[in-house]
């Protein structure tokens, strides 16, 4: 079976001779097995791209993972079966707080509100996969209630794109590529980026305000881990896209039924719980990797 290695170094510190030793010195391959398909420095990347013929894919799989999980590597290193090609139309769904974007949506506005300690401590353990994600949400919610809703205007003045962002959503779409986002946040403060970059899809919750106030409560039904995984397969449907173009990243418990959906299901600097159960991991590297792997697969 022709498997494909992935190598990510941030800002080129570290030699990636040095690092595909480690690799393959901890998997027990063979370096002179694998075949270099394409490496360089771009993006602020060191990069490469190998091919390797293995017959115990999953046993390799599974050692990586622990590896990653135990923080055994300073770089990102990926095995997948195969690559989405960039020069066919594809689809990319993304989660919002801290993957699109570096902050927790409702723990600012709760900050906002002096609410913060109780709203983010349910977060926290919401994300971790250790509290159901929609009742956990809206006892959130109702803590916001009464609060002034023009402080999510402060709350977008804050919001930073994650560093690679930009570049990955605009090189897809130059090459045809749908991007969404599908999130347990909120389409008030996702909207900003909507706007920015044309997206094709936002499945979100929306805050219920009334009077220029928070009542408390979250409008419609509520976007869940399971709605999450809807709007992938929805965006793949409308788009006419087969799985084998589907890529999913995100970082929370409730992105793992989404992640584990599509043929790239990535966690992005995840949880603990996430990391272990994820196809793949990125914790070294920015968002502008992605697209150097799928430009890497068509070479």
């Amino acid at each position: 079976m022709q498997v494909f290695l992935y190598l990510s170094v941030k800002n080129n510190d570290l030699n990636e001779l040095n690092a595909i030793n480690r690799l393959c010195e901890h998997l027990a391959l063979n370096d002179k097995s694998l075949v270099l398909k394409a490496s360089g420095v771009e993006f602020n990347h060191s990069y490469a791209l190998y091919t390797y013929e293995c017959g115990n894919y999953a046993e390799l799989k599974e050692r990586l993972k622990e590896a990653v999980c135990q923080k055994l590597f300073d770089f990102d290193a990926l095995m997948v079966q195969s690559v989405p090609s960039l020069k066919t139309p594809g689809v990319l769904v993304m989660d919002m707080d801290m993957t699109s974007v570096q902050i927790e949506g409702i723990d600012e506005i709760a900050r906002c509100l002096n609410v913060y300690d109780e709203v983010a401590a349910i977060t926290g353990e919401a994300m971790h996969g250790r509290l159901d994600f929609a009742s956990s949400l809206k006892k959130r919610v109702s803590l916001l209630k009464g609060g002034d809703a023009l402080v999510l205007e402060k709350v977008k003045s804050i919001m930073r794109e994650t560093d690679g962002y930009g570049i990955l959503v605009n090189g897809l779409k130059e090459n045809g590529w749908k991007v969404g986002i599908a999130s347990g946040g909120f389409v008030q403060l996702i909207n900003v980026l909507k706007d920015k970059y044309d997206l094709d899809l936002v499945r979100a919750n929306s805050l219920e305000i009334k009077d220029g106030k928070f009542t408390g409560m979250v409008e419609g039904e509520i976007v869940d881990a399971v709605k999450k995984k809807a709007a992938l397969s929805d965006l793949m449907k409308s788009s006419g896209v087969a799985k084998k173009q589907s890529i999913a990243i995100g970082d929370g418990a409730n992105d793992l039924l989404m992640i584990n959906a599509a043929s790239l299901g990535i966690a992005y600097h995840a949880k603990p719980k996430v990391q272990a159960e994820a196809l793949t991991c990125l914790n070294y590297s920015d968002l502008s990797t992605v697209l150097l792997m799928l430009k890497c697969g068509d070479l």
